[in-house]
Formats: C-alpha cells, structure tokens, sequence
C-alpha cells in the first residue's frame, strides 16, 4: 500500500506545481498587471514621456519631469468576470456527481471571488533643478486573487487562491544633456502566494488508472503557502530630441523568487493518508515544507510621443518579455514520505504588448483639463496545452479611457480599462487533471490618482 500511495501522490501533486506560479493574474503579458497610474490606465502609453510619479514603475528617467516636491498616490481595482465550461476527464463524473451537456462540456462555471487591487504610493524631490530628481515608491503590481465553490466541477483544479506581491523602490533621474535624461530604480518585491483545491483520486501508474480513494479519499484537500523576498532593479533612458518629440525605453533585469512555506494534504472520508499529523477536526494529514522558484523574466520597453500640435500628443510603445526561459516549473518539498521534487510543464515563448493613446489637454475654457483614450493588444506567453486554472494566461485586447484635471497644487484623475480575453477552446492539456475548457473572459480596471506639489 505504501508503494502505491507514493507515486499516486507524487503524480497527482505535479498538477499543483502550477499554483506556485499563480504569481499572475488573468494576464497576458509580463508579471503582474502593469496598468498602475492614470496616465497609462487612460492613455495605454506611458514609456515614451511619463509625465507623473508612476515613472518609478514604468521608467524612472522620466522623474525628470517631476518638478519641486511631490506625493503621488493611486488606487487601481480589478474586476474579473469569466465563465469557463470544462470537458470531463476520465471517471471525473463518478467524483464529480455531474454529468456533461449534450455538447460534451460541464455547465458553465464562473468564480464566487475574482478581483485584485493595485495601490501606489509615491514621492519624488528635485534637488538639481531640471537635473537631478530622487523618487521613492511602495506599490502592488499584483495583488489578485480567485475562488470557486468548492462544490463545483472545478474543485479538482482550483477551490481558492491569491497573490500579493508588494514592492518598495527607490529611483533616481539625472539629466545628462538637454536631449538625454538617465534614470534607474533598485527595490525589493515579496511574493506571498496561497491556494487549495482537491486531488483527484484517480492518478495514472505506470500507464494505468490507479484509485488511491482507499489511501487518500475521495478528496483529499491540498493547500499550499509560500513567501519569498528578492531584488529588483530596472535602468532607463528618456530623450527629448525635439520640443514637440520625446522617447524613453527601458530594461528591467530577471528576478527568481524563492517562494517557501508549507504544504498541506489533508485526506477526505477518515482515509489515513499515511499520516504524519492530523488536524484540528482529526482528518489525517500528510504535512511537509516546499520551496518554488518563480520566474519574472528580462524584460525591454521602448515608447515616443509627438504633440501634433500644441494641445494633441499621439503616443506608443511596445513592451516585450523574455518569456522563453520559462520552460519548467520546479518545486523542492521536505516532510512529505518520498516526495522530495515536483515539475511541471509550462514551455513559454516570449511575450509582447503593443499600444498606443491620445492626449488633448489645455483647451479653453478648461486649461487644466486632459482627456486621454488609448487601446493594446496584450500576446499570451503561456501554450493553450499548459494553461491551468490556477495560472490563466490569455491575449487579450484593451479599451482605454480617462481624464486629468489640475487645480492649484493638485491633480487629480480618473480611468477605465476594459480587457477582452481570447481565451481558446483547450482540447490537448497536459494538465492533471486536464483543463480541457472552453470560455469567456474581460476585465475591468479602475483607476484613481492624486498628485500634490508640496
């Protein structure tokens, strides 16, 4: 018995290695969601001339435009709303208690909890002035997170996660030449990551389907929890060739996390699971510590905006991430009996986003006021075949929207992001159990900004 509970177990872990890289959102492109700052939630482009204090996250050359002193802050709310429709999977209706449509799918599911927020908080000084300029930020470029009912046919894939990846950073901007500006920013990022969801019980041995529900049950509960701190930095370059003319570009170095913590299988129906501890409602469980590498790959951005006249600036970038080197994800675990590595398939390609906006601003009889709309399209990293519901990853297009408006020593703004994802109808996952699906998907971004000149 012992000889089959261990590489039952370690088999159906493998389709949890997943969770450890739910370090993204429904997201498409690189790490996190990059839509902090009303200028790039309403505009789509920032890179090019990043004209307030989010320059620290999106190139901090750009503080150069920062005059005197200044505190920024702003509050980003994501709201995802997706259905998705799984296939079953071999005996997934005996556990599930449910059977297909006449299409061959599941009904519809969608998530009781999906959202995340993303906070910044900022400020700079100019203490040369139109030379050097210092900045300092703590904000979240993720902070997501999921859940479905844990009667659902998802269970077996996903009951509940989430992510919060906090970052603090410093940053600095030092005008070379009337024409170039230099600017780079050091910090440190934690990744806190947590999710549950149910093993299915029915895991392949030797190329057989093997029932472990006599070891395990029939829903044996794993729950994983990590944390891990790591250095960031990113350089970057703003030019102003021309009155009229102006580009930056940047490069953001590759960060490993080590994001360690424990893992947990409790076994369902009084099952033993091998126990090495039971919990508080006496349910066997197998306890051990793991430790998972999570990838936020090299990264490069380049953006230029032109005022086509003096009160109409047209704007674009392209952001591309080195997604290539993301070919495994690998997880090493202590205290759980003859498991001591999982690794799961991810086989990534590089990913891009391209977009573009426009700016009119000081038009009578509102000088102060900014009217910016923009659009993107955001290509996946992630193959169709290694999707999982713990770590969606779709292309998707995005409809931007916002306004600024300053008064005295203050600015404030407002902004609207609507996401479309493509998300594609899954037929060869390579998942356990498979995430076989077919769905449905957009979010919508909120966004809200205050700016004072101290």
């Amino acid at each position: 018995m012992r000889r089959a509970w261990v590489p039952g177990w370690f088999l159906a872990c493998g389709a949890l290695v997943g969770a450890t890289g739910a370090v993204r959102a429904v997201h498409a492109g690189g790490f996190g969601i990059p839509e902090i700052g009303v200028r790039r939630t309403a505009m789509a482009s920032i890179i090019g001339r990043p004209d307030d204090a989010s320059a620290i996250y999106h190139n901090p050359a750009g503080l150069v435009l920062q005059h005197g002193w200044q505190l920024y802050v702003s509050l980003g709310l994501s709201l995802l709303a997706t259905e998705l429709q799984l296939q079953p999977w071999d005996q997934s209706d005996r556990f599930l208690g449910a059977s297909p449509g006449a299409d061959g799918y599941y009904a519809r599911v969608r998530p009781s909890r999906a959202f995340g927020v993303i906070p910044m908080i900022a400020a700079t000084a100019e203490l040369l002035p139109d030379r050097l300029v210092l900045g300092a930020a703590v904000y979240v470029g993720n902070a997501t997170g999921a859940a479905f009912d844990d009667s659902a046919v998802t269970r077996y894939h996903l009951i509940n996660a989430y992510v919060v990846a906090p970052q603090a950073v410093i940053a600095a901007a030092y005008r070379v030449s009337d024409a170039i500006t230099a600017g780079a920013s050091v910090g440190a990022i934690n990744v806190r990551i947590h999710e549950e969801r149910d093993v299915f019980p029915i895991i392949a041995l030797g190329g057989v389907a093997t029932d472990i529900t006599a070891l395990a049950g029939t829903r044996p509960r794993l729950t994983l929890d990590g944390s891990g701190w790591a250095p960031s930095w990113m350089l970057g370059v703003y030019g102003r060739p021309h009155p009229r003319v102006s580009w930056g570009a940047t490069l953001t170095g590759r960060i490993d996390v080590e994001a360690s913590g424990p893992i947990v299988v409790t076994c369902s129906d009084g099952a033993s699971c091998l126990t090495t501890g039971t919990n508080s409602a006496g349910d066997h469980q197998q306890v051990g510590t793991q430790t998972t590498t999570q990838l936020l790959p090299w990264a490069v951005m380049a953006g230029a905006s032109v005022d086509v006249t003096p009160s109409v600036e047209l704007a674009g970038e392209l952001r591309y991430w080195l997604y290539r080197q993301y070919k495994q994800q690998v997880t090493t675990i202590e205290g759980i009996v003859l498991l001591t590595e999982l690794r799961s398939q991810k086989d990534y390609h590089d990913s891009w986003e391209a977009s573009g906006g426009v700016r009119v601003h000081d038009l009578a009889p509102a000088p102060g006021l900014e009217l910016m709309v923009g659009a993107q399209y955001d290509r996946s990293p992630a193959p169709p075949r290694t999707v999982a519901l713990d770590q969606p990853s779709f292309t998707h297009w995005g409809l931007h929207g916002g306004l600024r408006y300053r008064v005295g020593r203050y600015r404030v703004g407002a902004s609207y992001v609507h996401y479309w994802y493509d998300v594609p109808t899954i037929t060869d996952s390579i998942t356990a159990p498979p995430t076989n699906v077919r769905g449905s998907g957009g979010n919508h971004i909120v966004t809200s900004s205050l700016e004072v000149a101290l």
